[in-house]
């Protein structure tokens, strides 16, 4: 009897035991609305999952319904921040496991032609939020808790970041929201008041930046991390440039040695958050690819050497897909297929073409430079006819303005209209508007940053065309 006693005991402590190790069930969340110019269309809601490549994951989808009803439904185990990307608004709201939200989101609204032609068109924040909200409620406190850190942000800058007029303000903002008590919600509070001392800290100062940001270690899903985190280790190994740092550094990196870089940042600045050591290793590694510092295989090899050596699957994933966006430069390697429709309507592929030579130029109508382009291609198409297709492909366009454009021209070019815009230019990574480039008779690149119609390109045209006869 005894022994049963003692066995049941034991049973119920390890019970009792693994509901306390195992992490919460995840609960139902529904977010709803309403909205008639979305009538008919998917909404999307996302979340960030990092903000090194900008990544986010989707979290679930809802269909408008002819009312302009929507209502998403989702499982998650924690809190978290999600936004509602659109074409030109978006904004976030705080849900939590269990709870729902009725949301209030702006008409739908299409970029402008001048915002589609942006490189690094990012559409208005705050436009998504909670309907009638409680003056009490977390999404209440978020707003509130922002605008305080503004306030204190143009408080500091006043006083041209006096340091005990920063310690003040951080202090302030621990009083004011102490009743921040989730893990996120206390993390971001957290993460912002360091945002507020790393903005005004010399470089003596950023030491005890460097070692509370080791201490509160990463949040991946939490939005105000990444404000730190790209804050503060935004470009920094040329921020230390004629320091010991640098020469520390420079070795380490032209030598490719991954495990002495990890082992730098945590004897450093004191990072010994085995994730955040990790993202602050592929971070400084990967600003490289833009500083000109050093050369881009050694950037893309240390990259590589990283994720070799590191401890999280996503980490080394991630460092990867880093060293591939840095290190590609696309010459040589084989162009995307692309469709697009002629002026009458008929659809067709870059594929057509392969065996001659191809030159694309991704353009706009609109673009005052886009008509000399054209009559500058059309010259070359028919130099080059028996050996060159030009393809013109128009973005954001409409029919009528590109067939005024390309009136009078010999008509031996192809004149497109791109179904869709915005994917074709993530495909070939067109930032600008008007891009060019110049593909071999095997569909590989062979030009893109210098490859704008003009003399020079003409020169390198005709000495390829000589060569391959």
């Amino acid at each position: 009897m005894q022994e049963r006693f003692i066995k049941n005991k034991c049973t119920l402590g390890l019970l009792l035991m693994l509901l306390y190790v195992c992490p919460t069930h995840a609960a139902k969340i529904v977010v709803s609305g309403k909205n008639e110019s979305y009538a008919g269309e998917t909404l999307e809601l996302r979340r960030y999952t990092e903000k090194i490549l900008n990544s986010s994951e989707s979290v679930a989808t809802a269909k408008v319904g002819k009312e302009g009803d929507f209502r998403f439904e989702f499982d998650l185990t924690n809190e978290c921040q999600v936004f509602l990307p659109g074409d030109a608004q978006r904004g976030y709201i705080y849900v939590e496991p269990g709870k729902s939200y009725v949301v209030e989101i702006p008409n739908k609204r299409v970029r402008t032609l001048s915002e589609k032609l942006q490189p690094y068109f990012e559409p208005n924040e705050y436009l998504f939020f909670i309907q009638n909200p409680d003056k009490k409620g977390v999404n209440m406190k978020f707003l509130q808790f922002e605008d305080a850190y503004d306030f204190f942000t143009m408080k500091c800058l006043a006083s041209k970041g006096d340091v005990d007029t920063v310690q003040y303000s951080v202090n302030e903002l621990n009083r004011i929201f102490a009743d921040m008590t989730t893990k996120f919600q206390k993390n971001y509070k957290d993460y912002r008041c360091l945002l507020l001392k790393a903005q005004f800290s010399d470089p003596v100062q950023m030491n005890t930046v460097y070692s509370e940001f080791g201490k509160l270690g990463a949040d991946k899903t939490n939005p105000a991390f990444w404000d730190l985190f790209n804050n503060v280790f935004y470009n920094l190994i040329p921020n230390t440039l004629g320091s010991e740092d640098f020469y520390v550094f420079k070795k380490i990196i032209e030598t490719s040695n991954a495990k002495m870089l990890l082992m730098h940042i945590q004897e450093r600045y004191k990072m010994t958050d085995v994730e955040l050591k990790e993202l602050v290793s592929i971070k400084i590694v990967g600003d490289l690819a833009a500083a000109e510092i050093f050369d881009n295989k050694i950037v893309v090899k240390m990259l590589q050497n990283l994720s070799a050596v590191m401890t999280l699957a996503e980490n080394k994933e991630l460092a990867l897909n880093v060293a591939a966006t840095v290190g590609s430069t696309l010459v040589g390697e084989g162009a995307p297929n692309l469709i697009g429709h002629d002026l009458n309507g008929k659809k067709h592929e870059l594929n057509e073409f392969l065996g001659k030579y191809i030159y694309l130029n991704i353009c706009n109508s609109r673009l005052m430079k886009t008509e000399k382009d054209l009559k500058i291609l059309d010259r070359f198409q028919q130099t080059f006819d028996s050996q060159l297709q030009v393809v013109n492909i128009f973005v954001y366009d409409e029919k009528e303005n590109v067939e005024k454009i390309t009136k009078g021209l010999s008509g031996k070019m192809q004149v497109w209209l791109a179904p869709e815009s915005d994917v074709l230019r993530k495909i070939y990574n067109a930032r600008a508007i008007p891009s060019y480039y110049l593909m071999d008779n095997e569909g590989k690149f062979v030009l893109l940053r210098k490859a704008e119609p003009n003399d020079e390109l003409r020169y390198l045209l005709l000495n390829i065309f000589d060569n391959n006869k």
